[in-house]
């Protein structure tokens, strides 16, 4: 039986704190003390003596980025939540009215005005110089941080309730006709410019500042950077962003100009630089709808995957009614006997949206195909059931269980419906077609710009995929034509391309379907749901979803667990919890339940896992099946370096590993990194060098470029040469070239590959080529033409070569991993990617504590919590010395250890209620604060 986490408080999520740390890591220090770049000392005015610096922070700054020149880091870091130049449309535009506490009274001695003076942070650049201090003989390096505030003179009307907002008015307007205004003024260096700024305003007004001293003492003391950062970072962090955006929308004229809807465009795509809550996007997106036409509405959404998420939504739940669903049998289909209360509302939900928020270990799979089973008995045919998993595997696992089901990937499916429609376009890597624009568009304005709409999503630079998104909206015939010259195209246009032209593309048999069904939807990128949403309504569907938005950990391929914390809390479908683990014993699920209640991605679902179990943990079980070995250490990654080879071989094999082999038991090892688990696969292989530890960690690939970009900068030599002579330009020239054209080109493995990939193109390709130089010598091939095909070969090559060496690659991974885990091997390693999905005897788990810990790592360290069936070992270093993971540990420990002491006061027929708690006095109250049995 679980502990009642509630009752003793460990999972109520600790309240939400920000700092400017939510802008960038690289804004250090509290405000107070004399470190960081945020210290005490640190006053709104310019220290830098650079005028370029100076210069480059005046500037507006509308994007968060970072870029290095000459040894010189530019981080530029926006921080209000209303873009300078979006103010400056010619709306009837608003601010906030400051507390008085914050801002600065400015004395006028006027009967009709009370005035004051603030500032909020816009924006901030920093400059770091690696060479930028010489003076010991070895370069350090030098920062220079400026910041560029907006200044505010507010007037309001005396007597007056001090209202929530004030309307922004020119310095200019003279006296003030409204009840409250705001004049605004932008300036990098307040503590010198500030007095002139009010004085000329007062002066428009036609009043005088009696008092200039308050206003110089407030600057220089009474204004806290750090403090009206942190405020900034509270706004993005809250629902009061809807309210500065959803204040601006209503701004607006009734008929905004192009300009100012344009200005909205981008200030509504500037939201995706730092991570708004849900709610603020549902509020944002109603305003949108309210406030504009259909189809303005639908292009402002566009701006921002997480409006266009909103906005597809919407448009899916006015669709609802006329959504497939499974007509209701005469009879009630029978179930399963072994399938739970929960496990069997969900599956035979009849509602045409469902989703299943499916903690670990609580049957998704088994959920899956018993509600196909469900649908068979509802009269749907399985041909009509269509199955989208995340990997090829489970894909297989459907097909394999119901071959009449369709089953695939979605990026299958999409790759399917887009080949039908551009069968000439080989799927490619970016690097590839990115250097194939250079080669066949080099003075192309609008190649070049597609250039870097593909290049950014390639980096996965923040709302690079709404970028991408619009642009080719905007320029999508030249997009097709230049894709269709190139003869490439990839997984991120694919999905783009087909979103904007779903309403006409044209869908191969196989993949139409009238019952929907998507597992481990989590790890699904947020335009993989805006698009399947959007062909859920095309097409009238049922949709049943199945995932747990905690165990999201593909981020890196742009999943994002916000997707589908928004499709929960948006009210559209309806939703069913499995909480029941059918995996771990309950000791291991109250550790991890601890890791989930500080999970923001639960706070929907709200999941507490139960085991398939009525056994009663105490305080010891808890400690034999959980242990904690906790490591403080100076560095971190001196610990993995020099540390975690002998710890593993001398403690932890020693007290726990032996013990679990000696019970004929399994015992995995899973860590963060391939660096990580490599350390300890060498310290198993050592300590047991008569046992086989299998690894589960993939195989990677990378694509290479090699050829096209050799095409792309030497292409000219080629060409000047006889045709008989070019192949072995080429050959030569990628082996002269090698550093200019591959990383680690010192490597003799990447060395080796290189030149072995270009004799594979040679053996492959020497026929064909050979015969298009003798149609040369007889004359009946242009050499302009010979080039141009032996160009159009080498690409083609490349193309191939990474496509076959991708599905090679994976096909080894699979059969690798099915082979390691049928194999029964007593010890196992893995990264967490690769043991997600799986379950083990024993686990050991490397933890790495930081302060704070992201919620990215959070979720990844709970996937890994919930892989063990009988017991777990987790080993944690870090720099901390009371870790929140040590004293969450010792906490259930001390309530078990209360609990059990209860129990056997009832036992023995003692009346609970009058023991004594530790304080003196006997515990009266209904609850005592402790877990119920």
């Amino acid at each position: 039986m679980p502990l009642l986490l509630d009752d003793i408080d460990l999972t109520t999520p600790v309240a939400r704190t920000v700092d400017p740390k939510f802008f960038s890591s690289k804004l250090t220090g509290n405000g107070k003390h004399k470190t960081g770049l945020l210290h005490g000392a640190l006053r709104p005015t310019v220290s830098a003596n650079n005028s370029a610096y100076i210069a480059a922070a005046v500037d507006h700054v509308e994007t968060k980025s970072t870029s290095t020149q000459h040894g010189i880091t530019t981080v530029s870091l926006p921080f209000a939540p209303v873009l300078r130049a979006a103010l400056g449309t010619g709306g009837a535009f608003t601010l906030a009215t400051p507390d008085a506490r914050d801002r600065c009274a400015i004395t006028t001695g006027s009967s009709d005005w009370d005035v004051f003076f603030d500032m909020t942070p816009q924006a901030a650049k920093l400059f770091e110089d690696a060479n930028g201090d010489t003076s010991s003989g070895t370069p350090k390096t030098t920062r220079d941080f400026i910041v560029q505030y907006r200044m505010e003179l507010f007037f309001l009307r005396k007597g007056a309730a001090v209202p929530a907002r004030a309307r922004i008015a020119p310095a200019s307007a003279g006296r003030r006709s409204p009840d409250e205004t705001v004049v605004v003024s932008w300036d990098v260096d307040p503590l010198a410019n500030a007095r002139g700024f009010v004085t000329d305003a007062l002066g428009a007004a036609g009043l005088t500042d009696l008092d200039p001293d308050a206003l110089a003492d407030w600057l220089a003391n009474g204004f806290n950077i750090h403090d009206r950062i942190t405020r900034q970072a509270e706004i993005w962090d809250s629902e009061e962003i809807a309210d500065e955006i959803t204040a601006y929308i209503e701004a607006l004229p009734a008929d905004p100009s192009r300009t100012q809807l344009n200005a909205l465009a981008v200030q509504l795509r500037y939201l995706e630089t730092y991570n708004v809550p849900l709610e603020a996007y549902r509020t944002i997106h109603r305003a949108i709808e309210t406030g504009f036409d259909e189809a303005t509405a639908a292009a402002l959404s566009k701006q921002n995957l997480n409006l266009l998420m909103s906005h597809t939504l919407y448009h899916l739940e006015k669709m609802k009614p006329r959504l497939t669903t499974p007509a209701v049998p005469a009879g009630a289909p029978a179930m399963a006997a072994h399938l739970s209360v929960q496990q069997r509302a969900a599956l035979s939900s009849h509602e045409p949206l469902v989703m299943v928020q499916a903690g670990a270990g609580t049957g998704k799979s088994r959920v899956i195909l018993e509600r196909i089973k469900y649908l068979e008995q509802c009269g749907v045919d399985a041909s009509e059931v269509t199955v989208l998993s995340f990997t090829n595997a489970a894909a297989d696992h459907i097909t394999d269980k119901n071959p009449d089901v369709g089953s695939m990937t979605i990026a299958r499916m999409i790759n399917d419906i887009y080949q039908l429609n551009h069968p000439t376009h080989e799927l490619s890597s970016i690097d590839t077609i990115i250097n194939s624009i250079d080669i066949f568009y080099p003075r192309s304005t609008f190649a070049a710009g597609f250039r870097m709409r593909l290049l950014e999503v390639d980096q996965n630079k923040t709302g690079a995929m709404t970028a991408l998104n619009t642009f080719i909206e905007n320029h999508f015939d030249e997009v097709i034509a230049l894709l269709d010259t190139i003869g490439q195209t990839s997984l991120e246009l694919e999905i783009v391309i087909a979103y904007q032209r779903i309403d006409t593309m044209a869908e191969p048999a196989h993949v139409a379907c009238r019952y929907l069904i998507i597992d481990e939807v989590q790890d699904n990128s947020i335009f993989e749901f805006i698009y399947v949403l959007k062909y859920i309504s095309k097409h009238a569907q049922s949709l049943f979803i199945v995932g747990d938005a905690s165990q999201t950990l593909y981020e890196f391929r742009s999943a994002n667990p916000r997707a589908l914390n928004t499709l929960e809390g948006s009210g559209v479908f309806s939703t069913f919890k499995l909480t029941t683990n059918y995996r771990s014993n309950q000791e291991i699920l109250d550790f991890a339940n601890v890791v989930l209640g500080d999970l923001e991605t639960n706070q929907f679902a709200g999941i507490r896992l139960q085991a398939n179990s009525l056994a009663v943990p105490t305080a010891k079980s808890f400690q034999d099946t959980v242990a904690l070995d906790y490591r403080t250490v100076s560095r971190l990654n001196g610990f993995v370096n020099d540390e975690l080879h002998g710890i593993v071989s001398r403690t932890v094999c020693r007290e726990y590993v032996d013990t679990c082999l000696a019970r004929g038991e399994q015992v995995a090892f899973i860590a963060y990194s391939r660096r990580e688990v490599a350390v300890i696969q060498d310290a198993l292989e050592q300590h047991y060098p008569d046992k086989h530890v299998a690894n589960l960690v993939s195989e990677k690939v990378f694509a290479t470029d090699v050829f096209s970009k050799y095409i792309k900068f030497f292409w000219n030599d080629v060409l000047q040469v006889q045709p008989s002579n070019a192949s072995f330009v080429v050959a030569q020239g990628i082996k002269d070239n090698m550093d200019k054209l591959t990383k680690n080109a010192g490597n003799k493995k990447v060395a080796d590959a290189v030149l072995g990939m270009v004799s594979t193109w040679w053996t492959a390709n020497a026929r064909v080529i050979r015969g298009w130089e003798q149609l040369c010598l007889q004359g009946t091939l242009a050499h302009g033409d010979f080039f141009d095909r032996l160009r159009d070969n080498l690409l083609q090559f490349e193309i191939r070569h990474n496509a076959v060496r991708q599905s090679l690659t994976n096909q080894r991974n699979r059969e690798q991993k099915a082979k390691n885990t049928a194999s029964d091997a007593e010890l196992i390693v893995s990264t967490i990617h690769g043991a997600k999905g799986l379950e083990f005897d024993n686990v050991v788990v490397l933890h790495k504590e930081a302060a704070p810990m992201s919620q990215e790592a959070r979720r990844m360290f709970y996937v890994a919590f919930t892989r063990a069936k009988k017991s777990e070992y987790i080993l944690s270093y870090g720099t901390v010395k009371n870790p929140a993971i040590e004293s969450s540990h010792q906490r259930i420990i001390t309530l078990l250890t209360e609990r059990d002491k209860l129990a056997a006061a009832r036992a023995a027929g003692i009346d609970p209620d009058l023991l004594d708690d530790g304080t003196g006095e006997a515990d009266t109250s209904e609850d005592a604060g402790l877990a119920r049995v």
